[in-house]
């Protein structure tokens, strides 16, 4: 009969140890058992395990044939005696766990992990009953930061419709012969333009006269805040004689004068300024004139939740605009606006309730976005780590690597659109509260606008997803998505 070596992994603490037979892992023939003689001990024979536990062979229990393991007693196969074993293999060994592979505990752990990660929400919560906190955050989060834009668009208005009213003004301050049928949107008013040089002059003259008497004589507290310049932007060369003979090089150069606030009232006329100055309007390759200054200005409203004045610059430009050359010149007024830092206030209002409820509310949005954000962050990760986990798994025990498309599937681009729209969220509400405090120079209106409005409607448009998870609402999800790659097309082919 051939020979076996068996290594035994039985529980035998419950049987006499006998010191003869000594330590190790013996080996048992098969043949030998049967004719008494196992190892050198006698016919008990004797199982060494590997924590040096000593068991007797019962004597007279029969031949070893090595055919079935249900000959050896329960106490020997790892079980208790009285129960039925059941770790006998057909071919009448003893089973060993598994630890590795297909039916592993591994695989089992791995295969938990992908169902709870590919569950949404909702069976998350009907499967183990808590709270999905991330989706309560993302809702709460969507009122509160729509709350906040409510009242930047408030303040954000206020400061746009100033603006606005001090454009129409400077309109009536330096534009000769204003119609208010202008300010109207959408009105045929027709072009503002001049078509003699001696109305140009005319014009030139009531601005310089508005810029010079706009601190006594308007209603607003105006203060010139630079000298006036006049600037003439022609080409280098530019002669065209009567038999239609001209010499002309298109570069562009500019030639520029300014006037000084006391100037003026010497002078009365900008022709004779122009003289003064030896300073001549090459009029045949004149391509643009312009009247550059800049005014401040203090409005004693308060425009947001801080209380106080606000002081503001208006830098202006009126172009004279003549790169048609069509015989009319046409006028326009420009004024760009920027609040600037108050040089010094005679007394400080207190913050009021509406103050502090602001700025309590921007720390709020500021700790919820930042919570959304680790979450999501915290998500991501763990969907990383999850598939390198499991295609580490499959490529080891079956050989089969993640395709690409099988890899984005961990990816979530929710969680991408809501952690890009918190960290827009978060850096708007930070310029919110620098504007609203007036802490600094620059004009960031449009840039804080810029992401708290993205980022709102990220906000929203992330809200979409858990519309899915409703019988009555998921086909509506399913239909705009399969459209959205139709739509992209359709817009960028166009």
């Amino acid at each position: 009969m051939q020979s076996v070596t068996t290594q035994s992994r039985l529980n035998v603490s419950n049987l006499s140890p006998l010191a003869r037979c000594g330590t190790g892992l013996p080996s048992v023939n098969v043949s030998a058992a049967s004719s008494g003689q196992v190892s050198g001990c006698n016919q008990g024979g004797v199982f060494n395990d590997t924590l040096k536990t000593v068991g007797n062979l019962p004597a007279g229990s029969g031949s070893l044939t090595g055919s079935t393991c249900e000959d050896l007693p329960t106490s020997f196969l790892g079980g208790s005696v009285g129960y039925p074993n059941s770790r006998c293999s057909s071919a009448g060994y003893e089973l060993l766990d598994n630890n590795e592979g297909p039916g592993s505990v591994e695989e089992e752990e791995i295969k938990v992990k992908l169902k709870s990660f590919f569950l949404n929400p909702m069976d998350k919560y009907l499967l183990t009953r808590k709270i999905p906190w991330k989706l309560c955050l993302q809702i709460l989060k969507a009122v509160i930061v729509t709350a906040q834009l409510w009242a930047f668009a408030d303040y954000r208005y206020a400061h746009t419709s100033y603006y606005t009213n001090q454009a129409i003004t400077m309109d009536h301050l330096f534009i000769k012969d204003w119609d208010q049928a202008r300010e109207i949107q959408g009105a045929e008013t027709g072009k503002l333009a001049l078509y003699r040089q001696s109305d140009l002059y005319k014009f030139v003259d009531f601005a310089i006269s508005g810029w010079d008497s706009v601190e006594k004589n308007s209603f607003g507290p105006f203060f010139k805040n630079s000298s006036l310049g006049f600037c003439v932007e022609h080409y280098r060369a530019g002669n065209i004689t009567r038999d239609l003979l001209f010499s002309l090089d298109t570069q562009l150069v500019e030639h520029c004068i300014y006037l000084q606030k006391e100037q003026w009232t010497k002078l009365n006329t900008s022709q004779n300024w122009l003289r003064e100055e030896n300073f001549t309007v090459p009029w045949q390759a004149l391509e643009r004139l312009y009247l550059n200054f800049s005014l401040t200005s203090t409005s004693l409203r308060s425009f947001g939740p801080d209380p106080g004045p606000d002081c503001f610059k208006f830098m202006t430009r009126i172009t004279f605009d003549n790169t048609d050359h069509d015989g009319q010149i046409s006028i326009s007024l420009d004024v760009k606006s920027a609040r600037i830092q108050c040089s010094s206030q005679t007394a400080v209002t207190p913050s009021s309730t509406y103050s502090q409820l602001i700025m309590s509310h921007n720390i709020l949005v500021i700790i919820l976005c930042s919570s959304s954000l680790i979450l999501c962050l915290r998500s991501l990760l763990r969907a990383e780590l999850l598939k390198y986990e499991a295609e580490f798994f499959l490529e080891r025990n079956y050989g089969l690597p993640l395709t690409s498309s099988e890899k984005l599937e961990f990816l979530n681009l929710w969680y991408v659109a809501i952690s890009v729209n918190d960290c827009l969220i978060i850096a708007g509400s930070v310029i919110k509260r620098l504007l609203e405090l007036k802490t600094t120079g620059e004009d960031y209106w449009d840039m804080c606008s810029l992401m708290l409005g993205s980022g709102n409607f990220l906000v929203w448009f992330g809200l979409l997803r858990y519309l899915g998870f409703f019988k009555t609402y998921n086909v509506l999800i399913l239909t705009m998505k399969g459209a959205v790659p139709n739509v992209c097309r359709f817009m960028v082919c166009a």
